[in-house]
């Protein structure tokens, strides 16, 4: 079993610069996008489409590679009944995946790490 990690952090004013419609629709899985639609205010967006990004950033560095492209809306970064967000992925699903997603109040950064069954 090999173990491996990926962060990355990213900027809110990076988002801000990048968003629009294709931005959020390439980035967020259908799941994401109901829960980031229902969000009224726009800082709040922001953080959430930050840190779904930064996390899906970090889950592509943990892996390196994938049998096909990785497309972010075939990942969903959602959240346990706690509210810890956990990873759901049609790339390796067999494998144990742990994220953590942290804001502050111009970043988001995301933390994960796989144990792969190799």
């Amino acid at each position: 079993m090999k173990d491996r990690i990926g962060i990355d952090i990213v900027e809110f004013l990076e988002i801000e610069e990048r968003l629009s419609e294709k931005f959020v629709s390439r980035v967020l899985s259908i799941e994401e996008r109901q829960l980031y639609d229902k969000i009224e205010n726009a800082k709040r967006k922001t953080a959430f489409l930050a840190g779904r990004f930064a996390a899906k950033e970090a889950y592509t560095k943990a892996y390196k590679s994938f049998d096909s492209p990785l497309n972010f809306r075939d990942v969903s970064v959602l959240n346990d009944a706690d509210g810890a967000p956990y990873i759901v992925s049609k790339y390796r699903s067999e494998d144990d995946v742990l994220i953590s997603i942290s804001h502050s109040r111009r970043y988001a950064i995301a933390l994960c790490m796989v144990r792969t069954k190799e």
